[in-house]
């Protein structure tokens, strides 16, 4: 399972158009449905060629578009974005092709899909999240509500395609996984360098660049760019967490190289998680402090079952010449002598602050507001749950809320607490069908350590790690039912799925 080669280069050079093309549509508004036309044109007949590559773009703009809005359609008052038209024509695509099969045009057989180790949790969370649909139709939540609360949780019938496709393709040289991981690596690189570069011009007062820059990402939804009074700029994207799984990824094979002295090997893979690690800072999330932190122990306690405590003790040194290194990097690119930088900047005020903001900063305010009403509204129903659409009104101190709502009563049907979303709408039930989805992919992925040594099964903890640390992140925001943590589940089970498929047949030969 290669990380980099020409799909990384072109991916690479792919998604860079993509967001120069899209901050051109932002400067040309009526260039945004040329693009958007050509990308679903693309998108089609490179599925109707090779359902991988249709694939491979779904998961492309999943790992850098954040809510998905890179480019969008706005019809009357509906905008579609881009991300629902690639999922629509993946899904399309896979269904012809699937329906083909049984006239002998495709090899698209179902049997991996439903005979499985991960099927029958998938079914059972299926039909508590069928409950929730029904279920909000029975409460009487609004259509509108129901509609775009649920269209989320549409994002599991990737697992149609996705399992279709990569375990159809049992022996490696036709693995999709290879491809997939190689377009993680391009677009976590991506997401790094952007993330930087926004750093750079925004600590440097580049005002004819940021004012347009910074409307872009809003308007797209890319992520926040918020000053601090320590004259630091957060850059924060939704898809950092990817940068996270990254850091673990390449955290583990940097280890790894490191004892099996590869000094070429280990030297990339350092100077990697060094970036990715600088990413982690810049971004400020408190959410993703959290499943870094629950990722590092994880590394840890397979670095100790791997290599011993001394072993473990001196990776523990190498990690965290990275997270000094980092913080060296991040005060270098803020305080790059040209142009002009904020004297006032100090990376411990930036820490200090950020820690001091849990009781006071205006989303930790309202995030810490909503709990108790979130709760109150779980409490009626904690056993069926209220269904998709369930609002809960609470006060908030979200500048962007306040715009249309001077008195801070906010009402909304998307909650920051992730897990306590999930159990209001589908139910305590859908919640522990969600667990167990999640332990069935834990136990299938660590039963099988006879090749623990290897790159590929090194790759498959370090995802399994990001999965981990998404759940726990889930906690306090929403990763796990929106696309972003649904699509990425669907992989990390495809992609175990896929190599113990390969592992059984090199075994059987």
């Amino acid at each position: 399972m290669k990380l980099f080669g020409d799909i990384f280069r072109t991916t690479f050079l792919f998604i860079f158009l993509a967001e120069l093309l899209s901050i051109f549509s932002y400067l040309v508004p009526d260039f945004n449905a040329v693009c958007f036309f050509v990308i679903t044109a693309l998108s089609l007949i490179l599925s109707i060629t090779k359902l991988e590559y249709g694939l491979a773009i779904l998961f492309a703009e999943l790992f850098i578009g954040s809510k998905g809005y890179l480019f969008f359609l706005e019809f009357n008052d509906i905008t579609i974005s881009i991300r629902i038209a690639i999922w629509l024509v993946v899904m399309s695509v896979w269904l012809v092709k699937t329906i083909l099969s049984f006239f002998g045009k495709y090899n698209y057989s179902l049997k991996p899909v439903f005979n499985n180790d991960y099927f029958k949790y998938f079914f059972v969370l299926f039909l508590f999240i069928t409950w929730g649909l029904i279920n909000g139709f029975l409460q009487g939540n609004s259509f509108s509500n129901i509609f775009f609360d649920f269209n989320a949780w549409l994002y599991f019938a990737l697992i149609f395609p996705t399992f279709t496709v990569i375990l159809n393709r049992q022996k490696e040289k036709e693995n999709l996984t290879t491809m997939i991981m190689q377009v993680f690596s391009a677009a976590t690189t991506w997401l790094s360098v952007k993330t930087l570069f926004l750093l750079y011009v925004f600590s440097h007062n580049l005002t004819f660049i940021t004012e347009g820059l910074y409307k872009w990402i809003r308007i797209t939804g890319v992520g926040e760019i918020t000053r601090l009074d320590a004259g630091f700029y957060r850059i924060f994207f939704q898809s950092h967490i990817y940068i996270l799984i990254a850091f673990f990824i390449f955290s583990l094979l940097m280890i790894k190289k490191y004892y099996e002295k590869k000094t070429k090997d280990f030297f990339i893979y350092y100077l990697l998680s060094y970036f990715f690690c600088s990413v982690i800072l810049v971004g400020l999330s408190r959410s993703n402090w959290v499943g870094l932190a629950v990722g590092m122990l994880l590394c840890a306690f397979i670095l100790i079952f791997l290599y011993g405590w001394k072993k473990t003790f001196m990776s523990g040194l190498i990690v965290l010449s990275i997270f000094v290194y980092s913080f060296g990097f991040i005060v270098s690119v803020v305080k790059f002598p040209y142009p002009s930088f904020d004297n006032n900047f100090s990376v411990t005020s930036i820490l200090s602050e950020r820690a001091k903001q849990i009781d006071n900063e205006a989303g930790v305010s309202s995030r810490w507001s909503l709990l108790p009403k979130l709760w109150n509204k779980i409490s009626e129903k904690p056993m069926l749950g209220s269904g998709f659409g369930s609002t809960v009104t609470y006060k908030t101190s979200d500048p962007r809320a306040l715009e249309n709502n001077p008195d801070g009563n906010y009402t909304t049907y998307a909650f920051e607490w992730g897990w306590l979303d999930i159990w209001l709408k589908i139910s305590i039930f859908g919640v522990i069908a969600y667990l167990f989805l999640l332990c069935s992919i834990i136990f299938k992925t660590t039963q099988e350590t006879e090749d623990i040594y290897t790159n590929e099964k090194v790759i498959e903890l370090g995802m399994l790690i990001g999965l981990i640390a998404i759940a726990a992140i889930s906690f306090f925001s929403p990763y796990l039912n929106h696309p972003l943590g649904i699509g990425y589940l669907i992989l990390v089970g495809a992609i175990t799925l896929n190599n113990s498929h390969i592992k059984n047949n090199l075994q059987k030969k």
